[in-house]
């Protein structure tokens, strides 16, 4: 059985759909690792979900929204796409989202991440 996520922590309702509440931090590569990224409190984010996907993974589920500011983040400070990935799939974990729409969601962001770099289509 999952938990339900903390949700105390956004707000819907912005240009890019979310915005943080307050400071949210996140342990990289693991908890009380000494690498922590910091989300100022204010900062807009949105839960990216192909449309055609809606009906199996919805944006508004707050079981990945930390995911998606998190990967956000790192995406838009300069981080490598697989890495910000990885991030993504770390902090829906940490948060006990479903582990089977989990991993689901994952291998479709990364699959489709290798098809644009097989076909060349820019991001």
């Amino acid at each position: 059985m999952n938990a339900k996520p903390d949700t105390n922590w956004y707000r819907k309702g912005t240009s890019r759909s979310y915005a943080t509440t307050r400071d949210l931090s996140w342990s990289i590569g693991k908890k009380d690792s000494g690498w922590l990224l910091t989300i100022p409190a204010g900062r807009e984010f949105e839960s990216s979900v192909p449309a055609w996907l809606h009906w199996l993974f919805s944006p508004d589920d707050p079981h990945f929204l930390k995911s998606a500011v998190i990967h956000d983040t790192l995406l838009e400070e300069g981080y490598r796409v697989a890495f910000a990935d990885s991030q993504w799939f770390e902090a829906a974990l940490s948060v006990h989202a479903p582990a089977l729409r989990t991993w689901a969601a994952y291998s479709a962001m990364r699959a489709c991440r290798f098809w644009n770099w097989a076909l060349r289509i820019p991001e």
